[in-house]
Parts: C-alpha cells; structure tokens; sequence
C-alpha cells in the first residue's frame, strides 16, 4: 500500500520540485482538498494507479505555479484581451472533435493545441510555434498511449484539444470525473461556482495569446453545464452547438469513458458506469438548455450544426460557421481545410467497435428519454437498431 494522498504534502512537493511557492490568487483549495480526499477515500487508487493520481496532481499544481510566475515575470500578459471567441459545445461524440481540427486549419484562427496547454510555460512565441521543443516532449508521452484510445478520441501534441486543459488548474476538472470514481467531488462539482474555473480559463488563454495572438476557437462539451459563467467571463462568445442521435452519442461516450475508468478502477461494472454517465450527460445538456432558453439573443449567437450536415459537407460546414460569425476565408484556408479532410478520415487510428447493450443502453429508451431535445432540434434517429 503506498503513502497516503495528502493534500498538504502535494503542494509542499510541488513547491519543492518547482522552486516555486506563489499558487496565486485564483482559489482552488477548497475543490483540492475535495479531490484529493475523494480520491484517497473512493478511488481505490492502489500502487501504479497511486502513483498515477499523484503524478497528475503535482504536473496540475505545477503547471499553476509557472503560470503565476510567468504572470510576474510577463506582466503584459495580463493586458490582453480575448475578443469575440468560438466555442464549440453540445452532447460529446457529435463531430465536435473533427470540426474543431477543420476550424484549426483556418488562417487566423487559433485553436490552443495539446501540447501548449500541457506544458504552457513558458509563453509559446510565433516565431518558434511550430519548432518548439515541448512537441516532441509532449508527442513522445502521446506516443506512448493505448491504441485502444485513439481509436475513441485522437491526439496529438499539435492537434487541437479540449479547452478544460486551460482550467485544469483550478482543480474544478470535470474530466477527471472519467478517470476515477470520486462521487464526493463529482456532487462537489455538481454545485459548484465555476468562476475560479474561467478566471483560470482566460488567464491561460491570455498567456497563449501574449506572443501568438489570433482569433480563439475552442471546445469542450461540459462547457453546457456551466454555460451561464462562460458567457459572464466571454460575453461577445459565438457558440457553435454540436447535435446528434443520443441513443448514438450515449454508449459511444461511455465506450470512450468507460475505456478510461476501467484502467483505474479494479472492480469496474459498465452497466453501472452507463447509468452514472447517462445521467451526468443528461444533466449536462438540459443545464445548457436552460441557459439557452434565457438568452435575448440566441439566434445571432448560436450556430446549431448536425453532426450529418458535418460529415457530408465539412468544408461547405466550416464555411458557413466563418461566415455566420463574420471571420475571413481566404482560398488558401479553404485548400488547408480541404487537405485536412482527405489526410485524416475518420478511421485513420481504426474503427471504435461497442455495443449499447454492454453498458445496459437500449436505443429507443434512450431516444425516449431524450425526446424532447430530438423534437426540438428535429433530430433523426442514426443508424440500424
């Protein structure tokens, strides 16, 4: 059995191997100490798995430690100002992935990449973006993933990745809900103020702007259950609202969840896990919904996509997203977008195989339960039952 989790001996630690001991003003020991305990008590985090667990929580609070310096050391940082960002968001598994890797292609536009909100310190440049050697850094730890993985969700160090990489050290980090079983902090997060969470957010993307600035376009689909903070901390953002079949989108989701839970949790039951991330999935959207449905200006912000108008026409999708929100499009963004698609089909790290009924799913349930979403975006059930 190794050492205890403890949240003091982490931020002692991670102050010891940084050299640092500023964890700066954003709070977050109140979500630390929640996680931590959870995961000490309710993980079932033993041996590799620990050690696991630790390692992510020092690389977490170190990440937070040099980017409150770097925020001393570049005080100009903290002048920039996020303009107009894109967020993609809606139920996960609904092309959002792929279209925010075709938005990437786009001149002008930025989308954060892996590998700069893995190690964002110290402020990437323009000049060495594409040579820097925190690529082959980050490319070699990708390189090193299960297959299995890819298959479900592809990385890369320079492809795009989900924006919670910018606010993971606030330590309100919804992802990490897939990775343990930690109810305690999973109710925590349920009720918790998202502020400190964006306030991290937009520090972080200040920082990838400062020396590479560019119009944002960035995605994470639980951005829905907080969508009314978002827009508190980015109220000229445009929204791009991925839809698609959930009786598809449930078991592929948990399939790729549940791919991750299974590697830490020993006794892992996927009709149990189903139930758990069907609900949290649910709550999830109709949060979003609800927010949705207070907004004055919904039809001006919003761009609703169906996941088969992407697939069909990806190209003609990504046109009509700029032009919609009023960003240029040049021929030569329009060949990139168009080299992306055909260098990158859709089983280009092989075919993800589940079965809805390994995690307890029954598709016309599913389309039952989620009724009245289908009905209002006239969403057509996908496939053969």
């Amino acid at each position: 059995m190794g050492q205890r989790l403890r949240s003091d001996a982490l931020l002692a630690k991670a102050s010891v191997q940084s050299g640092l001991e500023d964890f700066g003003d954003v709070p977050f020991l109140e979500p630390f100490d929640i996680l931590v305990e959870s995961l000490e008590r309710e993980a079932k985090v033993e041996g590799e798995r620990r050690a696991a667990a630790e390692a992510t929580l020092l690389g977490l609070l170190t990440k937070r430690l040099l980017l409150v310096n770097d925020r001393k050391v570049f005080p100009a940082i903290a002048e920039e100002e996020i303009k107009a960002p894109v967020f993609i968001l809606g139920l996960p598994r609904t092309g959002s992935t792929h279209l925010h890797a075709l938005m990437g292609q786009v001149e002008g536009i930025r989308t954060p990449l892996y590998w700069e909100m893995t190690l964002p310190s110290p402020p990437p440049s323009r000049e060495t973006f594409d040579t820097d050697p925190r690529i082959a850094e980050v490319q070699a730890v990708v390189d090193q993933l299960p297959k299995e993985l890819l298959k479900r969700h592809p990385i890369a160090a320079t492809r795009p990745e989900q924006c919670n990489m910018l606010s993971d050290w606030s330590f309100l980090h919804q992802a990490l809900l897939a990775s343990y079983e930690i109810p305690t902090y999973r109710d925590w997060l349920l009720n918790a103020d998202y502020r400190p969470a964006f306030e991290a957010h937009r520090r972080t993307l200040q920082h990838l702007q400062w020396r590479n600035p560019g119009r944002w376009v960035l995605k994470y689909p639980k951005h829905l259950m907080t969508l009314d903070v978002l827009l508190e901390f980015y109220p000229d953002a445009r929204l791009v609202w991925t839809h698609r079949d959930p009786a598809v989108v449930l078991p592929s989701v948990v399939s790729f969840t549940g791919y991750m839970r299974a590697s830490t949790t020993p006794d892992f039951d996927p009709k149990r896990f189903g139930r758990e991330w069907a609900v949290l999935e649910e709550l999830v959207l109709y949060r979003g919904l609800a927010v949705r449905d207070r907004l004055t200006d919904a039809d001006e912000r919003i761009f609703d996509l169906h996941y088969h108008e992407l697939m069909r026409e990806p190209a003609g999708t990504v046109a009509a997203i700029l032009d919609r929100f009023e960003i240029p499009y040049t021929e030569s963004s329009a060949r990139r977008v168009k080299s992306f698609v055909d260098r990158h089909p859709k089983s280009e790290h092989g075919v993800h195989h589940y079965r809805p009924e390994h995690f307890g799913f029954e598709r016309d349930r599913l389309r039952e339960r989620f009724a009245a979403y289908m009905d209002r975006f006239g969403i057509e059930p996908e496939g053969k039952d």
